[in-house]
């Protein structure tokens, strides 16, 4: 490990914006449910508290995210971690972070915060040799930090749906839903019987890996102090709340990126009546089958709209602004450290996020949502049906909207905002709705934000806690809405027509439309739902905003198949839904509702074929409670498991009967209840 060592040393030694870590300026204190409360006397020092302290939980998860930094995933993941080998090279991320760092992109106080995190990964790499995925993985560098950022960040704004889209010659799919939703809510104090201003967090995210909450509270003397949960490799809280204000996200879908289909010959593309040669560069990528490590070249092309996708199809370049800015992680940090709405605005105005919706609420009673992110700004003359004509640069655009023309409603007169994944344009009571306009703003909406927008706008008087714990973990999807209308063939099947399904379809027409555990009619629409989207190749929420509605043909061939299993596996076609759906995690199981698309959202794969049991995958995961008054900040959550992803860790399993009983356990910012019901306080080693 002496080469090791003495590299670490160098990298940080002589890096002139770097200032080496002392870990006695560092307290991890971790509570009774092992949530580490890292304590730093600069916000360096706290940064790499965070990254030595969640390396403690989920280093594997961790390394996984940063493999792709030095294109080493696919020599360590197979076929699954070469695309992000890919992905990294294909929008010349190698390039772009390290040139935008070298130039300054970043402040210098942020600098120190990434130089902070990087020393506490790079420390407990050099402490837990046997724990590393690749030898070659470690030090890692603050642009391997970013890179790791940037790579996420992509996926999220589009290139992942924009690659699957024109791989599989389904351009509708781009832009469009995926299983991964999420749930944000904001009540004004006047709207609450307690007089406290209302925040909810719940967004939909796996429960395990690289896109899995982390929950953390992060202070130091230098006025950051946060909790909330953020992703592996991530330098600050994501999502969360500090003691003047809070915000969650939810995934927005506008198009905030451009698919263009190219007419081409041999080594050259044609644009703007002549035609121009591509850019042509090869690289070598590492792919791990079986025992063996193989080598991959393959040549990547440019053009002037950007970076090309080849298919069987065609040739397609995308233009994307994700991967032209590397200051969302700086976003980030300085929401977490804003104090009231005005300087959290300002760093809304960095406009450095990609994408995402912001539902916001404070102190000082303010709630709002924006729905931002980089939205190109496009020529309304131009036709912009995905794919674009790639013949003409008259679509290729090079400005972004400007953030007072992105939707945004604050403080509205109805006294509450929402967003369920869906259009910005449904986010609060009718008269109080933003209703503007730009090319490629998102317009559909799904069962969640249909089921909340009623919800809100029929309910009489003030909210108490039990009406927002019902309205967060409502199961049901509504009967007359997008849902129904997609899915209407399966509940109109005629029993008279396919005598061999008449009790299935009776089973659908009785069941209530709430996926409660222990329903027995609800197991069999789940796995219908399950057949659909497999044959379809589309989530639940991408089915319910389809023009047309499923057809009767798909309908029976997924109830056949779904009676099919459920004989096979439970001997019935009318078990519980939790004794098909289960919360499972090492020894312990536990029967879960709900499913797609309502908002207590179950996403579940195929577990055991045998017993015919889902297993929870995704959905509900991280869940977080803020209320704020003049008193200070009440907060609750709640994760899917545990605070540890070890196996060994008592806090592997340890929240999973709460979460379960759609329980909560209570969270705290105040330094002196945190050591006071300390469990365990220790320096980073």
């Amino acid at each position: 490990m002496k080469p090791f060592i003495i590299i670490f040393f160098l990298l940080f030694c002589f890096s002139s914006k770097a200032q080496t870590i002392q870990s006695e300026n560092i307290q991890i204190v971790r509570d009774a449910y092992g949530v580490p409360h890292i304590f730093g006397k600069t916000d360096a020092d706290a940064a790499y508290g965070l990254a030595w302290a969640h390396s403690e939980d989920d280093f594997k998860s961790i390394q996984e995210n940063l493999l792709p930094s030095k294109g080493l995933a696919g020599s360590v993941l197979g076929k699954e971690g070469v695309l992000f080998d890919y992905l990294l090279k294909f929008a010349s991320l190698d390039v772009t972070v390290p040139k935008l760092y070298k130039q300054g992109a970043l402040s210098d106080t942020f600098e120190r915060v990434i130089s902070g995190y990087v020393q506490g990964l790079n420390a407990y790499a050099v402490a837990h040799p046997e724990q590393l995925l690749h030898k070659d993985l470690f030090p890692i560098s603050e642009v391997d930090i970013l890179n790791g950022y940037m790579l996420k960040l992509s996926l999220m704004a589009g290139v992942g749906m924009a690659l699957k889209a024109t791989r599989e010659n389904r351009i509708d799919m781009y832009s469009a839903p995926n299983e991964k939703g999420s749930n944000g809510i904001a009540v004004a104090k006047e709207l609450m019987d307690d007089n406290k201003t209302l925040l909810v967090g719940n967004s939909h995210q796996p429960i395990e890996g690289g896109f899995a909450w982390y929950e953390a509270h992060i202070q130091s003397e230098e006025g950051w102090n946060i909790t909330g949960g953020l992703f592996p490799g991530g330098m600050t809280i994501f999502v969360g709340n500090n003691e003047n204000l809070g915000w969650t996200h939810t995934v927005n879908y506008h198009n905030f990126g451009d698919i263009y289909k190219l007419k081409t010959k041999g080594k050259s593309y044609f644009l703007d009546g002549e035609w121009k040669k591509f850019k042509i560069r090869k690289e070598k990528f590492k792919l791990k089958v079986g025992f063996f490590k193989i080598g991959i070249t393959k040549k990547l092309y440019d053009t002037e709209f950007g970076p090309v996708f080849s298919t069987k199809h065609g040739k397609y370049a995308f233009r994307f602004p994700v991967y032209m800015d590397i200051r969302a992680a700086e976003q980030w940090y300085k929401m977490n450290k804003s104090r009231n709405w005005n300087e959290f605005e300002s760093a809304l105005k960095m406009e450095a996020l990609p994408l995402f919706n912001v539902v916001y609420a404070d102190k000082e009673n303010n709630i709002m949502l924006q729905s931002g992110g980089q939205i190109p700004l496009r020529d309304p003359k131009l036709d912009w049906k995905q794919p674009i004509d790639g013949t003409s640069s008259k679509a290729k655009w090079n400005k972004l909207l400007e953030y007072d023309k992105k939707p945004i409603v604050l403080n509205p007169e109805c006294g509450y905002v929402f967003n369920a994944n869906n259009t910005p344009l449904q986010c609060t009571g009718e008269n109080c709705e933003w209703n503007e306009y730009f090319v490629g703003l998102q317009m559909f909406t799904m069962n969640r934000a249909e089921l909340f927008d009623r919800y809100f706008e029929s309910h009489k008087g003030k909210f108490t806690d039990e009406d927002i714990h019902f309205v967060k973990y409502n199961k049901s999807f509504l009967k007359d809405a997008s849902y129904y209308n997609c899915f209407k063939a399966l509940y109109n099947l005629d029993e008279n027509k396919y005598p061999r399904l008449k009790e299935a379809i009776q089973t659908v027409k009785c069941w209530d439309f709430d996926a409660d555990a222990a329903d027995t009619n609800a197991s069999i629409v789940l796995v219908v739902h399950k057949m659909l989207a497999k044959k379809l190749q589309g989530s639940v929420g991408f089915l319910s905003i389809q023009k047309e509605s499923l057809s009767e043909s798909d309908v029976v061939w997924a109830l056949t198949k779904a009676k099919h299993f459920l004989m096979k596996t439970h001997h019935s076609i009318h078990p519980a839904l939790g004794d098909v759906q289960r919360h499972i995690r090492g020894d312990i199981s536990y029967p879960v509702g709900g499913m797609s698309e309502v908002p207590k959202a179950s996403e579940s794969s195929l577990y055991d074929e045998k017993k015919g049991i889902y297993r929870l995958n995704g959905g509900d995961g991280y869940i977080h409670f803020a209320k704020f008054s003049d008193k200070g900040v009440e907060i609750r959550t709640i994760n899917a498991f545990g605070a540890s992803s070890m196996k060994n860790s008592p806090h592997y399993t340890d929240q999973m009967e709460l979460f379960i009983q759609e329980k909560t356990k209570p969270m705290t910012l105040n330094k002196a209840e945190i050591f006071r019901d300390a469990v365990r306080i220790y320096h980073p080693k």
